[in-house]
């Protein structure tokens, strides 16, 4: 029994988008999806209604102020019932702005940025940057190793480095990789490493280790405090060159700022119970934690009021503004139409 199906229907459609490669972001979702959920245009992106005969969201004759919402997978409107229940689609209908949903699932800070420089000319005389945002950044932070370097990490990162990898070894090369590949750290170049050195690492320990520690440069690597405030400065200097206030809301996550429903617990027991011997429930079990949020809420404030973008803490809203009896969340990090309507709401509040 699928417990998040029975609860929220309209996530089998979400589970089922997909997504499509391409230059300098990595991938976007499916393009051109069509169902009664949810609605992408011919970059990926998200419509604020069904569309008609509309190509791109940016098709639509727009007689109100511009702004942009930006953001992961949240800020896409994953959980929501239809494109009208978005956060983006809310605040366009109940405020003077129309708000483009500019949200990716799966992006990064980084790739929120390179998103919107990349629509650059399609968002002429916009009036405010919303950026919905926080949870995928820490998430690859949070003690668990990825593949990182100095533009920092992100999903599928594991995907793209093994084709491009595949794709230039030798016959011979792959093959090794192939049978051998379980017994060798992710990090080994199988482009260069030599048949001695390859059976010495899975043999040896002491040569094992020395390798590992030769072939890592810490100087490629990023730091969550890096990443946050090359993403926060590039926002504030977007900000001050098109004179554009910029506004940070670190997006919700259950249990930072309120007790879960019924609803909700059954939805994450379902969850825990599928993927607790995976990855991203340890990584989530360890975000959970409490001084884990504080500082990293303590950290983002701290860049934005240096970097003069206005910060606010969703989780504290939802603290003081809702119950144990709310169902807002329909997995930790995705909300359905009642928690969009809250937020929506809460964000009108602050930006206007």
């Amino acid at each position: 029994m699928n417990s998040r199906y029975e609860l929220a229907p309209q996530l089998k459609i979400y589970d089922n988008i997909g997504i499509e490669w391409v230059p300098h972001l990595m991938f976007t979702q499916t393009t051109n999806f069509r169902s009664e959920i949810v609605n992408t245009d011919c970059y990926g992106l998200r419509f604020n209604k069904k569309p008609n005969l509309n190509q791109s969201i940016f098709d639509e004759k727009i007689t109100s102020k511009k702004s942009v919402f930006i953001g992961g997978s949240t800020a896409f409107g994953v959980g929501s019932s239809s494109d009208q229940k978005t956060i983006s689609s809310l605040l366009s209908s109940s405020s003077d702005c129309h708000f483009y949903n500019l949200g990716g699932r799966a992006f990064n800070g980084f790739q929120e940025l390179i998103l919107y420089q990349s629509l650059i000319e399609k968002l002429n005389e916009i009036e405010k940057i919303v950026i919905f945002s926080g949870l995928n950044d820490l998430y690859f932070f949070s003690g668990i190793d990825f593949d990182n370097n100095f533009l920092g990490p992100f999903f599928f990162g594991k995907q793209y480095f093994d084709a491009m990898d595949r794709e230039h070894l030798s016959p011979l090369r792959t093959l090794a990789k192939l049978l051998l590949g379980s017994l060798v750290s992710h990090r080994v170049n199988w482009k260069s490493i030599t048949k001695g050195e390859l059976f010495k690492y899975i043999l040896n320990p002491h040569f094992r280790k020395g390798f590992n520690n030769t072939n890592l440069n810490p100087k490629k690597n990023m730091m969550l405090e890096d990443i946050l405030f090359r993403n926060l400065s590039l926002w504030s200097t977007i900000s001050r060159g098109l004179g554009v206030r910029v506004y940070y809301f670190l997006q919700p996550f259950l249990g930072w700022g309120k007790d879960p429903s019924r609803e909700e617990l059954e939805i994450i027991k379902f969850i825990d119970d599928k993927t607790s011997k995976f990855l991203p429930h340890k990584i989530l079990n360890k975000i959970q934690d409490l001084d884990h949020y504080y500082s990293y809420q303590n950290l983002l404030k701290t860049y934005c009021d240096k970097l003069k973008i206005d910060f606010f803490d969703c989780n504290q809203m939802l603290k003081e503004n809702s119950t144990k009896t709310d169902w807002l969340f329909v997995d930790r990090a995705h909300m359905n139409d009642d928690g969009n309507n809250l937020l929506s709401t809460y964000i009108r509040e602050k930006i206007e």
